[in-house]
């Protein structure tokens, strides 16, 4: 591969520049002054595998060497990739670099090792003799007649074992390759993925929704006939844990091994009504509604239910209660039912508010009213936001207490802290006597029994009324004891929040339903209304009608008809899609594309993708 001009091949080379010379006379008119710098140029032969090269004359410029794959060339040392000029004293040598004959490939899970085959042989390379030119790429030949080495089995399965390929390793596949080669990666080796565990399930022996509510009228001899409110007997058993399955492992083509995915369990506790067994079952302890409360705990309970034959309204009072609350009839104006369950409502809701933490259900209509389950029904429910505006307020009543005590004993002042205290929520802390009248009120309103003790609550609510007579009670840990109880009713009203909720109506106007589960619709739709639900928002009857509503649901919204010949348009909002049958103009966004709607559209189903491809 040397090239210099040697003395054995310097008269070829002189010879070919001369025939190269008088080729160029016989056939071209008399040199101008260009052709002639030309032939002063430096020049490339290759002969024979010898690369050879003459510097330019004086006046010339050098030579200029590149190559063709799979030759490689290296300009004293270093590899040439792309046209390079050369001269005399350059030292140029040349390679081959051919792809491999095979290649081991793994996928990228490690399950599977692919054998690749280029080809079988090896054969000998050779340069192709090029005649005298200034510029060059060096080009070479295979020599199909000399086999350098061919390749074996044993040489294949060794580099296997060199790359730790050994697990159940198909060498009859690599056989059948090399005798009728595919030149397709083949499968030679296979790991065993490993088998997931199955994680504990929660077999419900009771229905969670009530059965019929809506699909007529109840008799009058019977008014409940038309709802089936689910319940159970003691003794039932309620639910059943299916527990976790361990997986099983597995292994890479290296051999190593494939961890399961652990299972995932689920932790159940039963609560005062009910009995969990060995066998991991819930058992009643006596009649009344299962209910299952908490996320990554599972807590079981049966519901206690506080019955109102007729209607709710200023002569019973609010209610608050620990459990279900049924209503026969309707529930009038200005007046609130908070319940740390379920509240079913046999007629209308005029004008007033429900929350619960458990499902809302409602045959009549509802009118000009707020409606609040699940997550929902915790946030609206008064004994929660009131404590929890209280903690925020005593808090900063204590610490203030403390610097304004502190600053008059630097100043040589006795005064007690009782004093100190009825100072400020005189003069800057205004607001936590009403809180405290407020959530005096809905404690002495709880219907019995709770589902928790709040007497002691209750009287210190009652020293908190009256401050001016107890200053000389007040301390700091009077006060840190009051904001332990709200915190205490906080956390109890919030874990009562049930696992899996609804909201179910025939109709609304002028309303405001918030749902952290679903929202039926039954009957004849919503006027002038607002729906937040956490999952899906259902109009359930064709004729269904959504007018002047503002709608949102982080699921799936499914309308009928939305809107008409009111000038004031429903805007529709959905996190995954939104299906309706008529929509005469308004507003649909899914995720964070809109569409305004001008022209009445039918049978249309909204989605991000067609939603985005309107925008673009």
């Amino acid at each position: 591969m040397q090239q210099r001009i040697t003395e054995i091949s310097s008269n070829e080379l002189i010879d070919q520049l001369e025939v190269r010379e008088t080729e160029s006379e016989a056939e071209s008119p008399p040199p101008s002054l260009p052709d002639d710098r030309q032939d002063r140029n430096g020049m490339i032969i290759v002969h024979n595998n010898q690369i050879y090269i003459t510097s330019p004359l004086p006046g010339g410029e050098p030579a200029v060497l590149s190559a063709f794959p799979p030759v490689v060339l290296e300009l004293n040392q270093q590899q040439v990739t792309e046209p390079v000029q050369v001269e005399a004293a350059d030292r140029i040598t040349w390679s081959i670099q051919e792809p491999p004959q095979y290649r081991i490939t793994v996928s990228e899970d490690k399950l599977k090792a692919f054998f690749t085959l280029n080809r079988v042989n090896q054969y000998a390379w050779s340069l192709a003799d090029s005649p005298a030119s200034s510029r060059l790429v060096v080009r070479a030949e295979m020599d199909s007649s000399t086999v350098q080495s061919a390749l074996s089995i044993e040489q294949i399965i060794a580099d296997f074992e060199k790359k730790s390929i050994t697990q159940s390793l198909n060498i009859p596949a690599i056989y059948a390759e090399l005798k009728h080669p595919t030149h397709q990666p083949i499968c030679v080796a296979e790991g065993k993925p490993p088998v997931d565990g199955v994680d504990a399930e929660l077999e419900l022996l009771f229905a969670e929704e009530a059965e019929n509510a809506f699909s007529g009228v109840a008799d009058s001899g019977n008014p409940l006939g038309s709802m089936q409110i689910p319940s159970v007997q003691k003794g039932d058993v309620i639910a059943r844990k299916q527990p976790p399955r361990e997986g099983i492992p597995g292994y890479d083509v290296y051999g190593s091994i494939l961890p399961a995915a652990p299972p995932r369990d689920i932790k159940i506790v039963a609560k005062e009504h009910t009995l969990l067994l060995p066998s991991q079952e819930i058992k009643a302890l006596q009649e009344g509604r299962p209910r299952i409360t908490g996320t990554n705990v599972k807590y079981f309970d049966i519901s206690a239910a506080y019955v109102i034959p007729g209607h709710v309204n200023s002569q019973t009072g609010n209610i608050v209660f620990s459990g279900d609350v049924i209503v026969h009839q309707d529930v009038e104006d200005n007046t609130i039912i908070e319940s740390l369950g379920n509240v079913y409502v046999y007629g209308n809701v005029y004008n007033s508010t429900i929350a619960a933490t458990g499902s809302i259900l409602v045959l009549g209509n509802v009118d000009s009213s707020q409606i609040y389950s699940g997550s929902f029904g915790v946030t609206y429910n008064r004994l929660y936001h009131l404590s929890k505006k209280l903690i925020e307020e005593f808090n900063l009543l204590r610490e203030a207490s403390m610097l304004l005590t502190q600053e008059l004993q630097s100043r040589q002042q006795t005064v007690k802290f009782g004093q100190v205290v009825l100072l400020l929520m005189e003069s800057k802390y205004k607001s936590i006597p009403v809180l405290i009248r407020d959530l005096h009120s809905v404690v002495a309103g709880i219907k019995a029994p709770y589902h928790q003790d709040t007497e002691q609550l209750r009287l210190l609510l009652d020293v908190f009324l009256r401050p001016a007579q107890f200053t000389d009670f007040f301390n700091d840990a009077l006060l840190v004891s009051f904001v332990k109880m709200l915190k205490e009713l906080c956390s109890g009203v919030a874990r009562m929040q049930e696992a899996t909720v609804r909201v179910d109506i025939s109709q609304c106007r002028n309303s405001t339903l918030k749902s952290g589960g679903d929202i039926w619709i039954h009957k004849d739709g919503t006027l002038q209304s607002d729906l937040l639900s956490t999952k899906d928002i259902t109009f359930l009857m064709k004729d269904a009608v959504c007018r002047e509503s503002q709608l949102k649901a982080a699921g799936t919204l499914t309308a009928q008809t939305v809107g008409g010949e009111s000038t004031a348009n429903s805007s529709l909002a959905a996190g995954r899609k939104i299906s309706v049958r008529t929509m005469h103009a308004g507003r649909v966004t899914v995720g964070r594309h809109s569409k305004e709607i001008i022209e009445p559209v039918r049978n249309m189903v909204f989605t991000t993708q067609n939603l985005r491809g309107n925008a673009e």
